[in-house]
Order: structure tokens, then sequence, then C-alpha cells
């Protein structure tokens, strides 16, 4: 799959998975997404939220399977429902990803249901690994909301043709109360949150994307001593751009606790695309990474990503006990403050 070919596919409204339905009937389709790696770190402390890679071998770490089903009800109202095996659940224990009307009038459109969080450049597609050139999206940014991506509420949307080449896109969006767990190497953490409000506005044209996301939300956290509810705004923006055989693609995230940012470089190469990435995260998680990998493309809906990244951390950090891009900090398992990841990856969509 060409870069052009992947920027195209983020382009669209629907998600990647759409290039690969089984018609079911004229108005009902399926269709269907995974992922599954062999990987391991050179350090015994667990890596990324809701993956905890460590010097084992791990050959469910990343691990995802989703099946999505679309109904068109009527020319105008369509439903959709994605159900998916996550990193973090068990197979006997999916998760219902989104499931909402849609309904479209003339450029506008309205959304009520579960839905994806529209922060970052890949949130409609997070877990397509088919969708992006990268083993994983990189860690500094879409790691930074500890792994949440859907809530419940709804979300309008107006399209708007700037000219022939260029459209723009704004899509307010509102979250009701909720409950949401997080296990962190056997702590359970509860978010419950009273509202999430939010935008995200976005400019694309043939071989561009820039997005911008926004969202406000107030919570309280449980177990911890400070019960007080905190209020959480957090800034998104980023942007792709292909060229020729390139595609580049940055994002930086910022909120009252920390700003994570980086950058990627892939160049295509008939079925093989090697890619570069640099990350950042500051404040709360003090790292940076290097990952260089490739991948290719055995056919358009199935690729191998063989991938290395180096995690790095300063030593006045890991002194200080910060955790960086681990699950708790290194220092308290007597390891080094560095870890060098490697991963053979499978992507696949139908």
């Amino acid at each position: 799959m060409t870069q052009k070919s992947l920027l195209a596919v983020a382009l669209l409204v629907s998600p990647l998975t759409s290039m690969a339905t089984i018609q079911v009937t004229d108005n009902f389709s399926i269709s269907g997404f995974g992922s599954t790696s062999i990987t391991k770190s050179d350090n015994s402390a667990p890596l990324f939220v809701n993956r905890e890679i460590t010097d084992n071998t791990c050959y469910d770490c990343d691990t995802i399977f989703g099946l999505q089903a679309d109904l068109s009800i009527i020319d105008d109202l369509k439903a959709s429902v994605q159900v998916v095996k996550r990193p973090q659940d068990h197979w006997s224990s999916p998760e219902l990803e989104w499931a909402y009307l849609n309904y479209e009038f003339s450029q506008f459109s309205v959304r009520a249901g579960k839905l994806r969080i529209p922060l970052f450049l890949v949130s409609e597609y997070f877990y397509v690994g088919q969708a992006y050139p990268w083993a994983r999206p990189p860690q500094e940014v879409y790691d930074s909301i500890l792994g949440f991506t859907s809530f419940e509420g709804a979300s309008a949307s107006w399209l708007w043709e700037f000219n022939d080449e260029t459209v723009v896109r704004f899509s307010p969006f509102y979250g009701l109360e909720n409950d949401s767990t997080l296990n962190i190497s056997g702590r359970r953490l509860t978010f419950k949150s009273d509202y999430m409000v939010g935008l995200s506005a976005e400019v694309s044209g043939f071989n561009y994307r820039v997005h911008f996301g926004y969202m406000n939300s107030k919570y309280i956290v449980s177990p911890r001593p400070n019960s007080d509810k905190e209020t959480l705004n957090i800034y998104t923006l980023g942007g792709e751009y292909s060229m020729d055989d390139w595609l580049f693609m940055s994002e930086v995230q910022t909120d009252d606790v920390q700003t994570n940012w980086y950058v990627s470089a892939a160049y295509n190469i008939n079925k093989f695309t090697p890619y570069l990435v640099y990350g950042e995260s500051h404040d709360r998680r003090k790292t940076n990474s290097v990952t260089a990998g490739v991948r290719y493309d055995l056919t358009h809906t199935v690729s191998l990503n063989a991938e290395w990244q180096g995690i790095y951390m300063n030593r006045k950090d890991y002194n200080d006990g910060n955790s960086g891009q681990f699950i708790s900090p290194p220092i308290l398992y007597n390891e080094d403050k560095d870890a060098q990841l490697y991963t053979l990856m499978l992507n696949f969509i139908f």
C-alpha cells in the first residue's frame, strides 16, 4: 500500500475496514480487523499502558481483534456497531467500542450513542493497525489519556467544501456522566467523569490533513487519598502530508500536567515502507524515544511490521522516581532507566 493510499484512507469519514467490507445485503455489511505480535524488551519493568511489555517474550501484548456491523436504515439514517478485543481485554470480554445512530442532512450530520473520542489524527481507526505505517501509534501522544478511546453522548459535524481541493470539518461533541476503569499492574483505578465536552476541527485536501482537538472534563479518581474533583483541559494539534512516496506525520498533545509530541517520516518502496519516529514526553512523563521499523504489505489487506524502539530517561528523572513510558518507575524494580523494545507485528483487515 503506497503512502498516498494510506493518507487517502485517513481522509475517509468511515474507518479503514470499509475497504474490505463483506456486503451481506444491500443495506447491511460486516467488516473486521486485527493485529498480533511477538514482542520483547530488555527491561523487566512493564512498558506502555494496557500492554505491559517486559523482558519476557510476549505473544499477546498487542493482540487486537474487531468486528464492525453497519446498517443503512433509510437513506440518511445509519447505524454502526464496533466490538473490539483490545490488548488489555480477555477474549471472553471484548469491549463495545462504539454503537451509534448517524443522521445526515445536507452538509450536516448528528451521531448519538457510544462514540470514539476525536482528539487525534488516527482516533477514528486507532485499533486498525493496517491504517498506519507503525506497529503502534506513538505512545508519547496516544498513551497520554491512559488509553481511553470512547465516550457515551452525542456529536455533530458540519462539512464545508472550501474549494475544489479543500474540505473543512467542525465536530463539537458532548459526553454524559460516565465511569471508566483502568488496570495498571494489578491496581484498579476508576475514573468518574461528570461530563466531557469538546471540539475537533479538520482541514484536508488531496495529500494533506491538519487536525485540531480540544476536550474539557471534570472527574474524580478512586481509590486515591485526594478525593477532590479535577478539571482537565486537553489540546491536540496534528498534521500529515504525503509527497511522492513520502508520508510525514506529527502531533502534539498538551494538558494541565504534561506535554507530548512526535514526528514521523515514512518512505514507500514498492511493498516496503521503512519509517522513523522521534517522540518526547515532558512534565508528568519525562522520556524521549527513537523508533525505526519497516512495514511490508503482503496484500492490500495484510501487512507485517518489524520494529525497534529505544526509550530513554535522564538520570535525575530516574532517581526522582519518574515512570516515563513504564507503568511504574523502573527504579522500583532496580532496573535500568532505558529500554530497547523489539516487535514483529501482523496486521489485517477483512
